[in-house]
């Protein structure tokens, strides 16, 4: 599970940035240190146990000349560096947030290697902000190794798996015919005590520009909305009680999926208003190409008249195994579905089908960040069905 992060209001944790850098900088490029996860740590050398499963990496059918390996956690993982650069990427370190950048035209993302739990990590902020995800990774002998996803999100690429000769292949081909191009919000705050950071994606390049507009007049007016709101708060929260103390509003984004005439974002609202941490929003926002469509769950389910109470009986299921491990509560959930559908709203594609999340507090504590749920339409429709066949 993927769970969104901020770099922000951390300090302490660079203090042990220096203890976890010393073990990994062996190799150029390749650093770890522990983005904004209140998760314990434990010594770097753990990240040097060799996983000897090996992963042949391929860029568009042309072999990476270092090899990949699967996760403990059975993820695919492919080296970060050598990667990045068959992508035709560049890949610098910043010495200032000990961060791996990788930059292809206007996109971009930061790469941290840091421990959750007794299991390395990546962290990914994407387009100079501080939001991201948490990917699988690991440090192997000096080299960083990120979750294949971690690389192929930010970058316009899906990845295929190839079972029979453990290969995989980053690959545009199917990808729509589409450019999203971060682009910087302006900040309506400007008061000395305020930071303000928010980048969204605008979208170009289709045939029909009545679709193009209203999608991204849709993903413009969230932060509209977002940023305006957050205005109002400051105003009434007046200047932080401590001078060093200062205020945060951060948004981004990514784009889960971009296939089959479809295209889906996870966009990330933070605010950090004082306090002991900040709160952050998911929302997600997929679209038809052919028209500008805003398409929900039931658009693609349509063919299942009872999806609802499927998801719901496997969500119920999958809440109540991870009661112990994640701090799932079951009461919590069927309190929030007891009389409404409306969660599933909160939805985005993924290559192997969906996901549905929920905000933080929603069925668990808040240290459990916004829990996700992954789902195949092959769960849920019957054999042969496309649900994405009406948008090609």
């Amino acid at each position: 599970m993927d769970k969104q992060y901020t770099l922000k209001n951390t300090t302490y944790l660079k203090k042990l940035s220096a203890l976890v850098l010393a073990a990994t900088m062996a190799a150029a490029g390749t650093v770890a240190i522990l983005p904004g996860s209140t998760h314990s740590v434990y010594a770097a050398a753990a990240s040097q146990k060799v996983n000897k499963a090996v992963v042949h990496v391929q860029v568009e059918g042309k072999a990476v000349a270092t090899q990949g390996m699967i996760s403990k956690a059975g993820k695919t993982l492919v080296p970060l560096k050598d990667a990045a650069k068959a992508l035709g990427a560049t890949v610098t370190y910043d010495a200032k947030t000990h961060s791996v950048i990788v930059t292809k035209g206007k996109q971009s993302a930061a790469y941290t290697i840091y421990n959750d739990i007794n299991t390395d990590n990546v962290f990914a902020a994407f387009n100079g902000g501080a939001l991201g995800e948490s990917y699988d990774g690991q440090i192997v002998k000096g080299v960083s190794y990120v979750e294949a996803k971690a690389l192929s999100e930010p970058f316009g690429y899906r990845t295929v798996w190839n079972k029979a000769t453990s290969t995989v292949n980053f690959t545009t081909v199917g990808v729509n015919a589409v450019t999203v191009t971060p682009t910087k919000l302006a900040d309506p705050i400007q008061n000395k005590y305020t930071t303000v950071n928010v980048v969204y994606p605008v979208v170009s390049g289709l045939d029909n520009e009545a679709a193009q507009t209203a999608i991204n007049k849709a993903l413009k007016d969230h932060f509209d909305k977002y940023l305006a709101g957050m205005k109002k708060q400051v105003e009434e929260a007046g200047a932080p009680y401590s001078k060093d103390l200062s205020y945060e509003i951060d948004g981004g984004y990514k784009v889960s999926y971009n296939q089959n005439g479809v295209i889906s974002f996870l966009l990330t609202d933070y605010q950090f208003l004082g306090g002991a941490h900040g709160d952050n929003i998911l929302t997600g926002m997929t679209f038809s190409l052919k028209d500008g469509k805003a398409l929900k769950l039931d658009d693609l389910l349509k063919s299942n008249a009872s999806y609802r109470q499927d998801i719901k009986k496997m969500l119920q299921a999958d809440i109540k195994k991870q009661s112990d491990e994640m701090g799932y509560s079951l009461e919590q959930f069927n309190d929030l579905s007891k009389n409404s559908s409306s969660y599933l709203n909160n939805y985005y594609l993924t290559d192997s089908g969906f996901t549905v999340f929920f905000q933080k507090y929603d069925i668990a504590p808040g240290a459990a960040g916004n829990p996700e749920f992954n789902f195949t339409f092959s769960q849920l429709l019957k054999s042969g069905v496309n649900p994405l066949k009406d948008f090609k």
